[in-house]
């Protein structure tokens, strides 16, 4: 099971260090308590934070010099989450703390709460820790003690090594499924086993290897290939069927043939010499003697001549002088006097030098001499020609009209295909090269006759890459593209243009310092040293910045005098200011002030294109209404009304006291409407 490590506190070390630091003193764990939350625990603290409870009901034993196992049961309805666990000795001292951030338990009313953890201590010796009288719940379990345990993984079941955990009997079948039995086991799939000794004689499993091994040492039965010393059963002289001759049949037959021989014939070697080193002898001896005259006459002829004569007599004199110049096995073509001529005839690729001075300095070479040198080697008598140059930059030349870069013959392979009129010629450089020329690089001239341009091209590699000029592309930084160009689609445009993804919209040079901008083959603008020309509407969702700061100025020039220029900007006094003016001055402008109003002045009259919507705005003439009276003898009069006038004071008896009065409405017109005036 898993090990918690706990910190010890500086109280439990003073408890379980003796008065004179040489050793330990016991201690008895006596309480668990438990805390609700994560902190990270200090050996300076005395008690556990936010405890929860206190459990007496623990046990626990020591299982190794740095490892305790501990179990605690609470079979109370608390419910709480456990985060610390600290373990209190008998005299109440925090002897050791662990605390996480994952629940360490989470206890309902309905459970009971059991903690059962092997605790391991960094820096402490647990011999003198005790646990008192308490009974040991829940052990762990081994091969020798009940207790608890969990069950293995896979892979620990395949390792094997752990006696405190438990097999399941579902894994246990599961792996013992997988296991052959001792007796008469069912194999299969590939199995394996350790190849013995070729000379081992045992009940021991035989592997394919063993059998191959053994098989090498027996020859097949159709064509066998024997080696060593084979030996076989003598068959009598008198024999004359398929059994195998042994040496000792031979040399028996031989001896019968040759005992009244002399000295001279009485080897096989000897008699092989004598006869050519005719493997067919029996044949070419029966053609011979078949047009030789009877037997009793033969013996006649023979007798008394020497060996010259008997082989003449028998007509061998021709074979004999073949023999004498034939080559030797036993050479392997060392006896061949013109071994270059020896592999024309026979169509052989030749191997000429492994390192041979090519031209013999280091002065450039064209492609003609190269082929020279070659014709004076005598590579086109041959279909294959090879050859190393040899390393001395100052023995070998430099071909430098290849047109693909130089090749600096030292140390480079030359081979050499076809002959004079059709060839194909390969160098291959080293790593390393001088004159100028290209290392790692793999050069190809081909020639097909009179009829063909001969020459060279060059082989890139992963070490010899080609540049983009050498294959006609734009280089990462710089570089140059001619004619039109299309993006996503072919170029409509023509000329130096760019178009994307429509084949006439896009960018074309319409001449110099001109740029200018197609649409479906149409120009809509262009734009050249003085601006942008536009020929369409320009349209925008967001804003239009120009100029410097935060001014927007629109400049136009379509006119006959002077340039118009239209300015947004603002600074501290104006905050916002739109402005027209020309060549001799603002013409009007409105701005925002900095107090927030607004201000409209004109430089200028203002004169409408039409008054009807200013005579609807403004008042356009004054003048007094209908008239009225009222009574002041023994009458109300007139009250003080806004918007009236008196016109008339009447005294008809001319006497002291006035009789009435004559009012009117002051009216105004504004459009082609008379009204009152409310107030003056």
């Amino acid at each position: 099971m898993d090990k918690l490590i706990f910190t010890i506190t500086d109280a439990g070390r003073q408890a379980i260090i003796n008065a004179s630091n040489t050793g330990t003193e016991k201690v008895e764990i006596k309480s668990v308590g438990i805390g609700s939350s994560y902190y990270i625990t200090s050996p300076e603290q005395t008690d556990i934070h936010d405890e929860i409870k206190r459990i007496t009901s623990i046990g626990g034993a020591v299982i190794s010099p740095d490892t305790i196992h501990v179990s605690a049961k609470d079979d109370s309805p608390d419910e709480y989450v456990v985060h610390t666990v600290g373990l209190y000795t008998d005299k109440n001292i925090l002897f050791a703390v662990y605390s996480r951030r994952m629940p360490i338990i989470n206890k309902s009313s309905a459970t009971v709460m059991l903690i059962s953890s092997d605790i391991t201590f960094k820096s402490l010796d647990t011999a003198n820790i005790t646990f008192g009288d308490v009974v040991f719940i829940n052990p762990p379990a081994s091969e020798s003690v009940v207790g608890v345990s969990r069950f293995a993984t896979a892979e620990e079941v395949e390792e094997g090594l752990d006696p405190a955990i438990a097999v399941s009997a579902k894994r246990l079948k599961g792996e013992l499924d997988k296991k052959a039995n001792l007796d008469s086991p069912n194999l299969t799939g590939t199995p394996t086993a350790p190849t013995t000794a070729e000379s081992d004689n045992s009940q021991k499993i035989a592997t394919t290897a063993f059998i191959k091994q053994v098989l090498l040492a027996y020859a097949k039965l159709a064509s066998p290939n024997f080696t060593g010393k084979p030996t076989a059963p003598t068959a009598d002289q008198s024999s004359n069927d398929t059994q195998l001759a042994t040496t000792a049949f031979v040399r028996s037959a031989i001896a019968a043939l040759v005992d009244s021989s002399p000295g001279a014939l009485d080897t096989l070697n000897e008699l092989a010499a004598a006869l050519g080193d005719d493997p067919n002898f029996a044949t070419t001896m029966t053609n011979a003697l078949a047009g030789k005259q009877p037997l009793d006459g033969t013996l006649t002829n023979l007798s008394g001549k020497d060996v010259p004569a008997l082989l003449q007599y028998l007509g061998l004199g021709e074979t004999i002088n073949l023999a004498a110049g034939a080559l030797q096995k036993d050479q392997n073509g060392a006896d061949i006097p013109d071994k270059g001529l020896f592999a024309q005839n026979i169509g052989a690729a030749l191997a000429f030098s492994g390192g041979i001075h090519i031209g013999g300095d280091s002065n450039p070479w064209t492609t003609a001499e190269f082929i020279a040198w070659l014709e004076s080697q005598g590579v086109f008598n041959h279909r294959y020609w090879m050859c190393r140059g040899s390393w001395s930059y100052a023995d070998n030349k430099t071909i430098t009209d290849t047109g693909c870069g130089n090749i600096c013959l030292a140390g480079a392979v030359v081979e050499v295909m076809g002959f004079r009129g059709a060839m194909t010629i390969r160098v291959t450089t080293p790593t390393t090269t001088s004159g100028g020329g290209v290392a790692s690089a793999q050069f190809t001239y081909i020639d097909n006759g009179g009829d063909y341009s001969p020459g060279w091209r060059r082989d890139f590699n992963t070490i010899n890459k080609p540049t983009a000029g050498d294959v006609g592309a734009l280089p990462v930084t710089g570089g140059r593209l001619n004619g039109p160009l299309g993006i996503g689609t072919d170029n409509g445009l023509g000329g130096n243009s760019i178009v994307l993804g429509d084949n006439d919209t896009g960018f074309k040079q319409d001449g110099d310092g001109v740029l200018g901008i197609y649409a479906n083959n149409a120009r809509v603008g262009y734009i050249d040293n003085s601006g942008l020309h536009m020929s369409v509407d320009v349209l925008t969702n967001g804003g239009i910045r120009a100029g410097d700061g935060k001014r927007l100025s629109l400049t136009s020039n379509n006119n006959s005098t002077m340039t118009a220029t239209f300015n947004l900007w603002g600074d501290v006094n104006r905050p916002t200011v739109i402005e027209l003016d020309d060549d001799q001055g603002w013409q009007f402008y409105s701005q925002r002030n900095t107090d927030g109003s607004i201000s409209f002045r004109v430089n200028g009259q203002m004169e409408p294109n039409s008054y009807s919507n200013f005579d609807s705005r403004y008042v356009q003439d004054i003048r007094l209404g209908s008239l009225q009276y009222g009574q002041v003898w023994n009458g109300p009069g007139f009250s003080d009304t806004s918007g009236y006038v008196i016109t008339g004071i009447i005294n008809g008896n001319s006497d002291e006291l006035v009789d009435g009065a004559h009012r009117r409405p002051i009216q105004k017109l504004i459009g082609n409407q008379w009204y009152n005036v409310v107030s003056i």
